[in-house]
């Protein structure tokens, strides 16, 4: 079965209006337990706010978070997005080709959530995890089988040698 992102999209998803402040945003953020939100604008996505931009865009150069709005400082442009059926691998190929850790999820013209590289790796881990599950149990089974033979040929050992020297004997 493939993996597909749907399985691990964040519906739940903070979000704050591109005239809040980074001050509103990072309580939102810290109150949700959360690493990034969603800027919007009438209720359409219009960018991302996450930990780096803070970082980049607001610590760095000093500025005053409490002053300070999210349209001036969130990614709001080339933001990656998926559609709600991509595949785990794909979705990450797109992670990695765009150097990003999360994508905006949609399903046609409709927001769905966010979904992001630790949630997919996880599920990635876990399904080939299952594979090497049934790897391992036949690599056991076949070993115990080996096994089994050897100490049954060592135990008739001495009979098929009482064998053969009848059989020479005659």
């Amino acid at each position: 079965m493939t993996c597909s992102i749907e399985h691990f999209v964040r519906e739940s998803v903070a979000s704050l209006d591109e005239d809040g402040t980074v001050q509103q945003a990072v309580k939102l953020m810290a109150d949700h337990n959360v690493g990034s939100l969603v800027v919007t604008r009438k209720g359409k996505v219009v960018g991302l706010f996450t930990e780096r931009d803070l970082v980049k865009r607001v610590v760095a150069p000093g500025k005053q978070p409490g002053t300070l709005t999210l349209k001036d400082v969130a990614t709001t442009s080339c933001l990656i997005t998926v559609a709600h059926d991509t595949s785990c691998e794909q979705a990450i190929n797109k992670m990695r080709s765009n150097s990003c850790r999360r994508l905006l999820v949609y399903r046609d013209d409709h927001f769905m959530g966010l979904v992001n590289l630790p949630n997919l790796a996880f599920a990635l881990t876990e399904k080939s995890s299952g594979r090497n599950l049934l790897a391992n149990v036949f690599v056991a089974v076949s070993v115990v089988v080996v096994v089994s033979v050897i100490i049954m040929l060592i135990l008739l050992f001495p009979d098929m040698l009482n064998v053969a020297q009848d059989t020479r004997a005659k």
